[in-house]
């Protein structure tokens, strides 16, 4: 199973890692006895020494710009969701024309939680932005916006949906999550966190998260930095 994971996870041959870790000093069983004592190691150690050895890495950045649909329009025209309906706000539920034009690019949204919905009301209403979406409720293949990271525990890759994005006025956009306070210190909530203050950064926005006590209590000033 050690040999068949990393051969997997190099995209080598199971024979050439299996002979690789027989001819280290430790043997391949001492290195299998102390992976299963600290599994940590497999991923932290033996597969980053491996990939050094395997391949050699020149490091380049290249930049790209494209558009992503925030809704990618479904065949028979609509989605259906499953929600509580104290959770669902409908753009007809905004009487103020001005106020529910700055959002809505469904005409439904249905939040996971009353902090998430309590936050959504706060920031249609701010005078200081300027566009607001609620992303938080499509997943794969609704919606082109996410952001990929390395689950700390699968090690694989996954697509990561925030909860909102909206515009400030003077133009510049943020990304925004809103989580249980009990959740923040998680460490796939820390993950995703990294890989999307790195796309955030390169793309000219912000990302933040907002705690769910903070959300219900309406303290989202933070979210509303000074340019």
């Amino acid at each position: 199973m050690l040999v068949s994971e990393v051969a997997r996870y190099l995209g080598r041959s199971p024979l050439e890692i299996e002979a690789i870790l027989q001819s280290t000093g430790e043997g391949i069983q001492n290195i299998l006895d102390a992976i299963n004592e600290y599994n940590e190691l497999l991923y932290d150690v033996v597969i980053p020494r491996l990939f050094g050895l395997l391949y050699d890495l020149e490091q380049h950045e290249i930049k790209e710009e494209h558009e992503v649909e925030l809704v990618r329009l479904p065949e028979n025209g609509s989605y259906s969701v499953m929600a509580d309906p104290k959770l669902v706000v409908r753009d007809d539920d905004v009487e103020d024309e001005l106020v529910s034009s700055k959002s809505f690019h469904l005409d439904t949204y249905a939040f996971d939680s009353r902090p998430e919905q309590t936050l959504f009301w706060d920031l249609i209403r701010e005078g200081a932005v300027k566009k607001l979406y609620f992303t938080g409720m499509l997943t794969h293949g609704q919606s082109e916006f996410f952001i990929q990271y390395v689950d700390p525990e699968s090690r694989m890759v996954r697509s990561y949906y925030p909860d909102f994005l909206f515009e400030k006025d003077d133009g510049t956009y943020v990304i925004v999550e809103v989580k249980g306070d009990n959740m923040i210190d998680d460490p796939i909530v820390q993950a995703k966190r990294e890989y999307a203050e790195q796309m955030a950064e390169a793309s000219g926005m912000e990302y933040a998260i907002i705690r769910g006590t903070d959300a219900e209590a309406h303290n989202f000033s933070f979210l509303l930095p000074a340019s």
